[in-house]
């Protein structure tokens, strides 16, 4: 494996798929080639977020055959925690579900063991049984999301009834984000001594407060009130809620925020005016010019951070597109420069939670994003491609026009050229008949 990345001429062939979706990562993964894999991820900048055709990483092959070395591997070099199979199972439930049958497979083996010791983790313990749950500590410890629901509504905890494993899994959660959230403290303390003063961090700190449920402060805001159009709570407390608790209007209706309906890389983060439909990124916002749900012309664009309070329930929110840009000039008034303020702040801070989880490249296990795409590595892809079908088409002699004529050992040039050759000029063959090609 080492000789052929060093040797490849076309890196993007380490992606490419098998008529069911395995990649050559998926197959490392499922077999538990470890040195195979580390080459392909290290050497061969393989993607280890692509999915078969049932939707699975080398992420979900690995922790459901039990493979902790190709589980510790594709953590550690940046791989995203909680992608959902075809089912909506994250690595994490997988892992679950893996001890929860381990502990049956033990009931039905061990009759004697009493079924409150056998769930209490009392009874005797195989080597399944710890390797399931110390991969399930690890993803919980490395930002794996404990309230991601599969198409059956259950979330990983649902599918673990040993209550010592739920406690260890909620305190490495817990440990995780508390030590992200000192280190993003940390960094903005630091940028706001060295920019002589603390607006950054104030901004960091309503930002943090901004992305956590206002009823529970325990999972992150993503229903979408209507008509008032902000962000106060998670899908679990939006039923209960009848008032907007930022505006105080009446709540008529509400929807939970998907993916970018666009990319589906990121989480729909900006709201257009007038419909009030969020349904894109901040990258896809800034292009549409109608809305792709309703087909609404777009006059205004607000981002989530306004949704979510940070201007305050009495400013109107509403931003240009030079305000929703990357690079931007200044927001056109004191208002929308506080909110983009906070909304820079909360991506930093963001940034800061996915770099310390790996060291190497970025990872992306807190925030459960996509890695970002290689720009150049894409373009190179298609230029060999386009190369290919050149190839493919284009007279091999004069290199100028298309191929149109066959001979009868299967090669072929263009017309023009053909005419002249006695021999082909691919295997030297005498030329005993020339067709030509009307397609």
């Amino acid at each position: 494996m080492r000789v052929l990345l060093s040797k490849l001429s076309r890196p993007w062939l380490v992606d490419e798929k098998k008529d069911d979706g395995y990649t050559a990562l998926h197959l490392a993964a499922l077999n538990s080639h470890v040195e195979v894999a580390e080459l392909l991820v290290i050497q061969g900048k393989a993607n280890m977020d692509l999915q078969n055709v049932n939707l699975q990483t080398a992420l979900h092959l690995a922790v459901e055959r039990q493979h902790v070395q190709i589980v510790r591997l594709l953590v550690r070099e940046g791989c995203n925690l909680n992608v959902q199979d075809k089912d909506g199972d994250t690595p994490l439930h997988e892992a679950l579900r893996h001890h929860t049958l381990s502990q049956l497979r033990q009931l039905q083996d061990m009759p004697d063991v009493s079924v409150s010791k056998l769930v209490m983790g009392l009874g005797s313990q195989g080597s399944d049984k710890k390797s399931s749950a110390s991969i399930a500590c690890f993803l919980a410890a490395n930002g794996a999301d404990l309230t991601i629901k599969n198409k059956k509504g259950q979330t990983p905890l649902d599918l673990c009834p040993d209550p010592n494993l739920s406690k260890a899994l909620a305190k490495c959660y817990r440990e995780k984000s508390v030590e992200a959230t000192e280190r993003v403290m940390t960094s903005s303390r630091s940028s706001g001594a060295a920019s002589g003063g603390d607006p950054a961090g104030d901004a960091s700190t309503a930002a943090a407060a901004a992305e956590e449920c206002m009823v529970c402060s325990d999972n992150k805001r993503d229903v979408l009130f209507q008509p008032c159009g902000h962000v106060c709570t998670c899908a679990s407390c939006a039923d209960r809620v009848k008032k907007c608790l930022i505006c105080r209007r009446e709540v008529l209706s509400h929807s939970e925020l998907e993916d970018c309906i666009i990319c589906s890389d990121k989480r729909a983060s900006v709201m257009f005016r007038p419909c009030q439909h969020m349904v894109a990124c901040h990258s896809c916002a800034t292009l549409m010019k109608k809305c792709v749900k309703c087909r609404a012309p777009v006059e205004a664009r607000v981002p989530l951070a306004v949704c979510c309070g940070l201007e305050g329930p009495d400013s109107g929110g509403d931003l240009s597109d030079s305000d929703l840009g990357a690079t931007g000039g200044a927001p056109n008034n004191p208002a929308s420069a506080a909110a983009a303020a906070a909304a820079a702040a909360a991506a930093a801070a963001n940034a800061a939670a996915a770099a310390a989880a790996g060291p190497g490249r970025m990872a992306t296990n807190a925030a459960g994003a996509q890695r970002p795409m290689n720009n150049h590595s894409d373009v190179q892809k298609l230029q060999q491609q386009l190369q290919d079908i050149k190839e493919q088409t284009m007279c091999p002699v004069c290199l100028d026009r298309l191929k149109n004529m066959i001979f009868l050992c299967g090669h072929g040039t263009c017309q023009m050229c053909g005419d002249r050759m006695q021999e082909c000029p691919i295997c030297r063959k005498t030329v005993e008949k020339r067709i030509l090609l009307y397609c």
